[in-house]
């Protein structure tokens, strides 16, 4: 891209850009970033002006840049201005509105030095990585065990946010909880102990040493960590004797709000830009017993010291993968097994971190570790030790976006989704859809979803009521009877497209949810599905879209198949079918007629034999057709 220097517009012939030439020659070399001019601001607030420059060349480019500037100023400012005749030949026009360099900007491809670095290898082996000053990024994460006792139960939730203040001190906040039974049923008790883990706290990491590609960091945490062992700790809410505890024969629950904490000294070295080792010791200030003052105290982990340390392997800079190890050493434990025995375990773990953007993460571990703050990360899965996964969502804001063109009107419409099968479009950055549908048989849903990017979509919100569902199943019984209330969360990548060389779209989604009602202790479910969408042509499009729905009650697994035709302008024809794969006869069909009353704001009529078009209802056979509508509005 050849860019000439600034010149001016007034704004009643903003349809051409007049410019003249500096005197010496300007040539701008890639790559060309924009942001705005330093002292625009200090302009005449009553001037309409937009001002942009070209960022100068930094260490990481090899190739010099050169600043332009231009500005929109109001007719009566500018005097002898030059004609059409008298500008020069050679120019090219810089954007005349924000529009269009927001449109110039979403164009420039991403650099490696847009991702932001990674901060821990495992929750219990952290990097002397900090953020930026003035970055912060949230972290939601979820830890479960492959095989439970009690179906998909054992998970911990955690949410964790890290703030830079600075480029060597960075503050991290956190909250996880585990409610779930112990993984494994305990020796000699006839009623199964209830277990409940809950952390919040703060940690501070401190990079006291950033040399060539040496790294060393001071972190520390403190953390309210609550224990509760017995009695009832799900949503069923049977009371304090519903269920003995660990720690002493009272018979009853014991809990406990311990204050806890851990030291560590993470060093990493940067050995090539593709190889990364860390190196953390540390120790974890764990309570020795629990129960003291509720009917006698039993054994519980204590002080653990220990060593960890990792390999980052990163191909690309959107992929790394990732192995570690932490060993206790000292008198402390890290683990119990069935018979209540306490030792020291090595919390082994490898994962893979994939950055669809800068923006935005996602990252799977295999590991038997459980916990997810830095004082509990140390801890095997409690009564079992065994391997599970670890799974999750990163979103980093003020980093780069996927650069990415409009979407067409017809890509709009498809990137609302479709009925009992997904598309694998996601409307634009900033953009809000929500929905709410009502059916014959009783159902009422809705769904609320932000765009944190061009390229994933989180849900906010989406649930609602069950009722008239044929009680078939184990799932329908669990979480489709009458009165069920479904809440869930989550979110929808898309990870190819047309509009980046892609010859069809691609992408998958994962929500977390539970159901609540009288009859339901709260059981929850994991529903996944990834989804391809093909525009067949301008007004057909095709979308596959496997699914499966993970729950206690048993697994559900299905495709869906459906198009999207386009009848007339603003009329779209959908049918849709889902296959389940492992239960035939729950497989369902749907067709649906949808019309753009706006630009923002869509109604569907429909008729289907599935349960529901929320989750895991479009796995369930109705058994009759379910008339329903949709409202849809996006703004």
């Amino acid at each position: 891209m050849t860019i000439g220097v600034g010149g001016v517009l007034p704004q009643a012939t903003q349809a051409q850009i007049v410019w003249e030439a500096i005197d010496s020659p300007v040539i701008a070399l890639p790559p060309v970033i924009w942001e705005p001019v330093s002292d625009a601001d200090e302009k005449d607030p009553s001037m309409t002006a937009v001002s942009w420059q070209v960022v100068p060349g930094s260490e990481e480019q090899d190739q010099p840049s050169t600043v332009v500037a231009w500005e929109l100023l109001d007719a009566e400012e500018v005097t002898n201005l030059p004609t059409s005749e008298t500008a020069s030949t050679t120019e090219i026009n810089p954007p005349a509105s924000v529009e269009e360099a927001e449109a110039l900007l979403s164009t420039i491809p991403l650099k490696p030095s847009d991702y932001v670095p990674l901060l821990r290898l495992s929750p219990s082996v952290p990097t002397a990585k900090t953020l930026p000053a003035d970055q912060w990024r949230i972290t939601f994460g979820n830890i479960s065990p492959f095989e439970s006792a009690s179906g998909t139960g054992n998970q911990n939730y955690s949410i964790n946010l890290d703030v830079g203040l600075n480029d060597s001190l960075m503050l991290s906040f956190f909250i996880s909880q585990a409610d779930d039974p112990l993984n494994a049923p305990l020796t000699g008790f006839a009623i199964q102990p209830a277990n409940f883990w809950q952390s919040y706290g703060a940690a501070a990491q401190w990079q006291v040493l950033n040399q060539n590609n040496w790294k060393l960091a001071i972190s520390g945490s403190l953390e309210a960590w609550e224990v509760g062992s017995g009695g009832d700790d799900s949503f069923s809410d049977s009371g304090d004797n519903a269920s003995p505890n660990i720690f002493n024969d009272s018979g009853s629950r014991v809990f406990t709000r311990n204050f806890v904490g851990s030291l560590s000294l993470p060093a990493t070295w940067q050995a090539s830009e593709q190889w990364q080792f860390s190196f953390a010791p540390g120790v974890s200030l764990l309570p020795a017993t629990q129960g003291s003052g509720q009917g006698g105290a039993g054994t519980f982990y204590g002080t653990n010291p220990y060593v960890s340390g990792g390999v980052l392997f990163q191909p690309f800079p959107e992929l790394g993968f990732t192995a570690s190890i932490a060993q206790p050493i000292g008198s402390g434990t890290n683990s119990f097994d069935a018979d209540l025995v306490f030792s020291r375990v090595p919390i082994l773990s490898a994962g893979i971190n994939w950055d669809l953007n800068p923006r935005i993460g996602l990252k799977g571990l295999i590991t038997n570790g459980f916990g997810a703050t830095p004082a509990t990360a140390l801890l095997a899965l409690p009564s079992d030790n065994r391997l599970g996964y670890s799974a999750s969502f990163v979103f980093t804001p003020g980093t780069a976006d996927t650069p990415q063109a409009p979407l067409t009107p017809r890509q709009d419409s498809l990137a609302k989704g479709g009925l009992t099968v997904n598309t694998a479009l996601v409307p634009p950055d900033t953009k809000t859809e929500a929905w709410i549908n009502a059916d014959s048989g009783g159902n009422v849903n809705g769904f609320v979803g932000y765009s944190l990017s061009n390229i994933f979509q989180l849900t906010l919100f989406s649930g609602g009521l069950y009722n008239n569902v044929p009680q078939t199943t184990p799932q329908a019984r669990l979480y489709a009877n009458d009165g069920a209330w479904n809440w869930r969360i989550g979110g929808k990548a898309v990870a190819f497209s047309p509009l980046r060389g892609a010859p069809f779209w691609g992408g998958g989604r994962i929500t977390l949810g539970r159901s609540n009602q009288e009859s339901s202790t709260g059981q929850g479910y994991v529903f996944a599905e990834t989804m391809a969408t093909w525009e067949a042509t301008e007004g057909l499009a095709i979308n596959f879209n496997p699914k499966v729905a993970l729950s206690g009650a048993g697994n559900l697994w299905g495709l869906g198949i459906s198009s999207n035709l386009q009848l007339f302008p603003g009329w779209e024809l959908v049918p849709e079918g889902n296959v389940v794969i492992n239960q035939l006869s729950q497989s369902n069909g749907t067709l649906g007629l949808r019309w753009h009353a706006t630009d923002s704001v869509a109604l569907e009529a429909y008729g289907s034999t599935a349960a529901s078009l929320l989750d895991i209802g479009q796995l369930i056979n109705a058994e009759q057709v379910r008339w329903g509508g949709r409202l849809l509005i996006g703004f």
